[in-house]
């Protein structure tokens, strides 16, 4: 009975150092165990909130036990980072994912599947009046043209050729002016003006007049799709030996959609 009682004792003496006993607020005795851990801190009797994690550890919520946390400060330093969630639930510090801004280049700019770029523009003046006459009316790269805009630095010239690629196949409007002249003095023939893909040798974009007068402006406004990858080129055509282009009044534009 005595061996019992001793032991009783023991058992009674560990428990009461294993655990503590505190005052609730509401004057209510809690009592506590002081050895607390992963994630909570005893302090003075105290078990606050605030510790190092020992182990792997699980909140468990549901749509009726959310897990919120109220009068967080706004962070207003741009190094911070966000707290994502991955696949298993385990909170990670992410990165926050580039945001599309407007692009820097000068340009028109263009949303294309969500994402905002500079759309691919080529203008191109004539610098000084252009022959093309020929017999054949044949289809004549125009040469001495100058760059206006070049938003992709694609187009190249020289003075009897030019030539451009497109980086993205799309829709692009197409905008030509000229002025046809006869240096002979005389009306006649049947002028063109366009685009022309030299990859497929083919006209893309392309307007035939009559020439009724010596003098003869013409315009070509129309929209095509260009292929990335093909190379085109800025061409005119007149059917007579003496035609040219004036400079004062050719201009070439592409510009993506």
């Amino acid at each position: 009975m005595k061996k019992i009682t001793l032991l009783l004792l023991v058992i009674q003496s560990g428990i009461m150092m294993a655990q503590k006993t505190i005052l609730a607020p509401t004057g209510q005795k809690i009592t506590i165990h002081p050895n607390v851990n992963n994630g909570l801190t005893a302090t003075d009797g105290v078990i606050q909130l605030g510790g190092t994690l020992v182990k792997p550890t699980t909140i468990t919520t549901s749509a009726t036990n959310t897990l919120a946390i109220k009068n967080l400060t706004a962070s207003t330093d741009a190094s911070d980072a966000p707290i994502v969630v991955a696949a298993d639930g385990t909170l990670k510090k992410g990165a926050f994912p580039p945001i599309d801004i407007v692009p820097t280049d000068m340009g028109t700019v263009i949303a294309v599947d969500g994402k905002l770029e500079t759309a691919q523009e080529i203008t191109v003046k004539l610098r000084e009046d252009y022959p093309i006459g020929s017999t054949d009316n044949s289809n004549r790269v125009v040469g001495k043209l100058t760059a206006v805009t070049d938003t992709d630095n694609t187009f190249v010239t020289s003075d009897t050729s030019n030539s451009f690629t497109v980086t993205t196949t799309g829709l692009y409007t197409v905008y030509i002016n000229t002025m046809f002249y006869n240096t002979s003095g005389t009306a006649g023939g049947n002028p063109a003006i366009g685009v022309w893909c030299n990859t497929d040798n083919v006209w893309v974009a392309r307007n035939t007049y009559a020439l009724s007068d010596v003098n003869m402006n013409t315009t070509l406004i129309t929209t095509i799709t260009m292929s990335a990858g093909k190379t085109y080129s800025f061409r005119a055509s007149c059917g007579y030996a003496t035609g040219a282009l004036r400079a004062e009044f050719t201009y070439y534009s592409i510009k993506r959609l």
